[in-house]
């Protein structure tokens, strides 16, 4: 498994070779910083999101040329809260699936939605997709 991990005051960028493993690891660190930043109330939604995002690139996207799937995953501490990024070279956009109730799968892209504050699937012009969402702190919380 290939990946980096780069932080600044406020901004966290990793990119991944996207494996069971390396979802545990980008949970762990998203957690870790949402813990940094003082966002406690967001560790839960925000590790949750992580989670089912690089889930979908690693059942739904197309392996590149050498057979990996890789994301880049960003989080940007926001005045009242945090963005979340997670970007893949597959431009087909992720279809949001009707789960009915014996399923195990399907509910990833409901669920983050349910979660989110704001949510968006958008293609840059460079390719691939992005998918984001911004979680946002419960008003009668203090941030830190």
């Amino acid at each position: 498994m290939r990946g980096t991990t780069r932080a600044t005051s406020g901004k966290l960028e990793m990119d991944y070779d996207v494996t069971p493993l390396s979802v545990r690891i980008a949970r762990t660190i998203v957690s870790a910083h949402l813990r940094l930043w003082g966002l406690e109330n967001l560790i839960d939604t925000g590790a949750l999101a992580i989670s089912e995002l690089m889930t979908n690139v690693l059942d739904h996207t197309r392996p590149d040329s050498e057979g990996r799937r890789s994301a880049r995953v960003t989080v940007t501490r926001i005045p009242d809260g945090v963005a979340l990024c997670v970007h893949d070279s597959d431009s087909a956009l992720p279809l949001q699936r009707r789960a009915g109730d014996d399923d195990e799968n399907g509910r990833g892209l409901q669920l983050v939605r349910a979660i989110a504050d704001k949510f968006g699937i958008s293609q840059p012009p460079s390719g691939g997709k992005d998918v984001w969402l911004t979680l946002l702190m419960p008003r009668d919380v203090p941030t830190a």
